[in-house]
């Protein structure tokens, strides 16, 4: 569980360099989704409809995070 954490983390880190990249903030949460559909496939064991669902979530919970962290910060 921990490794999903960390692969989240480095899902996140890598959509802030691509937002400061010039991407449009409109598309970060589909880059977040196919960074971690990615690093599920890759990094993750399993069958690969479990790749896909960890990828999935891994990119879910970034584009997430990546949203929380611009509410704490706004306020």
């Amino acid at each position: 569980m921990f490794e999903i954490a960390l692969i989240i983390t480095v899902v996140l880190a890598f959509t802030e360099l691509i937002k400061h990249l010039g991407l449009s903030n409109r598309y970060l949460p589909v880059a977040s989704l196919v960074l971690g559909l990615l690093a599920g496939i890759f990094y993750v064991g399993g069958t690969l409809k479990e790749q896909i669902m960890y990828g999935l979530m891994i990119g879910l919970s970034a584009a997430g995070l990546f949203d929380q962290s611009k509410i704490v910060t706004k306020k």
